[in-house]
């Protein structure tokens, strides 16, 4: 029986979650859900939002945007 020994071509790297930012406004991302979700827009309950726990901007096609990495 030969085995194979599979390494992985590359490095996975974490992200610090104080590193994360709304791309539309810029303000601190948290790695948390909003406190209030809208129901109706039909999307799934997003798993990042603002500070203060609200949801991250919109982008101008009315979607929720993903929170970005800032280098420092």
């Amino acid at each position: 029986m030969h085995t194979q020994i599979h390494t992985p071509t590359s490095v996975r790297r974490f992200v610090d979650p104080e590193d994360l930012v709304c791309p539309a406004c810029g303000d601190r991302a948290v790695g948390a859900p909003p406190a209030f979700w809208q129901v109706r827009d039909g999307l799934p309950v997003a798993q990042f939002s603002h500070q203060d726990r609200t949801a991250l901007c919109r982008n101008p096609a009315g979607r929720i945007v993903e929170p970005v990495e800032v280098t420092r």
